[in-house]
C-alpha cells in the first residue's frame, strides 16, 4: 500500500476497502462544511455508499489514484486523480478536507505532491482541477501551485440546496 508523507504528521494513503467506515464517518461528521460544496455528500449516507464509492474506484478498468489523507492515522481527507485521458495525457486532481485541518495547507502540499506523481509515475502533461467559484479557499489552492484559470464552466454542480455552481476550471501544464 502506497504511503506518501507530506508533514512529519501528515501522509497520503493509498485507498483501499477498509477506508469505507472511516471516510462515511469524515464525511457524516462534518456534513454541513462539506455538502455546501460537494454534490456526493447528501447521496452518501451509509458506510455503503463510501464502499460503494471505493470499489467504483478501485474497479474501474483504468483505475486511477486516490489517497486518504491523514493525520497520525486519522482520516481528515480524500485526494485524487479522476478523468483521466492516458492517451491525452490529462488528468485531473479532485480534494476534500474536513474542517478543521482547514487552512494549514494541508491540501496545497497534497495536490503538489500529486502534479509530481502525474508528471514523474503517470507521464501526465496536463493537470486540471475544478473549484466551484464561490468556493473562495479551494480556488486559492490551484492560483498558490501555478495553475492558470482557463475558463468557467457553467452550472457544473448540482449542490445540495438545489442550485447550480459555476466551476473555475484551472489547468497546469506540467
Amino acid at each position: 500500500m502506497k504511503m506518501i508523507p507530506l508533514t512529519p504528521k501528515v501522509f497520503l494513503r493509498e485507498l483501499c476497502r477498509e477506508d469505507a467506515a472511516s471516510i462515511f464517518s469524515a464525511i457524516d461528521a462534518d456534513r454541513g462544511y462539506l455538502g455546501r460544496w460537494l454534490p456526493f455528500v447528501q447521496y452518501t449516507r451509509t458506510k455503503e455508499d463510501s464502499l460503494r464509492y471505493i470499489e467504483s474506484v478501485l474497479d474501474a478498468a483504468y483505475r486511477e489514484a486516490v489517497f486518504t489523507i491523514r493525520e497520525e492515522g486519522a482520516l481528515i481527507g480524500l485526494i485524487g486523480f479522476k478523468s483521466t485521458d492516458p492517451y491525452a495525457r490529462s488528468t485531473e486532481i479532485g480534494y476534500w478536507l474536513r474542517e478543521a485541518w482547514q487552512g494549514r495547507g494541508i491540501v496545497t502540499q497534497a495536490v503538489d505532491r500529486l502534479c509530481r506523481m502525474a508528471r514523474e509515475e503517470l507521464a501526465m502533461r496536463r493537470v486540471t482541477i475544478k473549484c466551484a467559484t464561490g468556493n473562495l479557499p479551494s480556488n486559492r489552492i490551484p492560483q498558490r501551485l501555478g495553475f492558470v484559470l482557463d475558463h468557467v464552466e457553467r452550472h457544473a454542480e448540482l449542490l445540495e440546496d438545489g442550485h447550480y455552481t459555476d466551476a473555475n476550471v484551472y489547468i497546469r501544464e506540467l
